[in-house]
Order: structure tokens, then sequence, then C-alpha cells
């Protein structure tokens, strides 16, 4: 199953995880938007761990 991903890109997936994606309200994703996704996502882990750069100033 061919899919767009929010970016433009197709992403290739079987109907199984496509439909487990639609039903967790979740968007399709191409690897490159899924990356940036996760760094975002552990950059945002460490600044609530570590605290923001601005903090220890």
């Amino acid at each position: 199953m061919k899919i767009y991903c929010l970016c433009g890109r197709i992403v290739d997936l079987d109907r199984a995880s496509a439909e487990m994606k639609f039903r967790l309200r979740k968007g399709a994703e191409c690897a490159i938007c899924r990356n940036s996704r996760i760094s975002r996502e552990i950059d945002e882990i460490e600044t609530c761990f570590n605290g923001s750069a601005a903090e220890s100033d």
C-alpha cells in the first residue's frame, strides 16, 4: 500500500501496518520525517532532564 507522507514523499506500508497507524490516529511518515521527529523528541527529553543552556548561564 502506498501512502503519502505529510512532506509529500511516498511511504510503502503493508496493509496491516497502515490500518494500525490509522486506528492509532498516527500519520504515515517517510524515513526522513520519522528521523527528524525522533531527533526532536530526543532533544526535548534531554532538555527536560539536563536543563537548557539558558538555565545554566
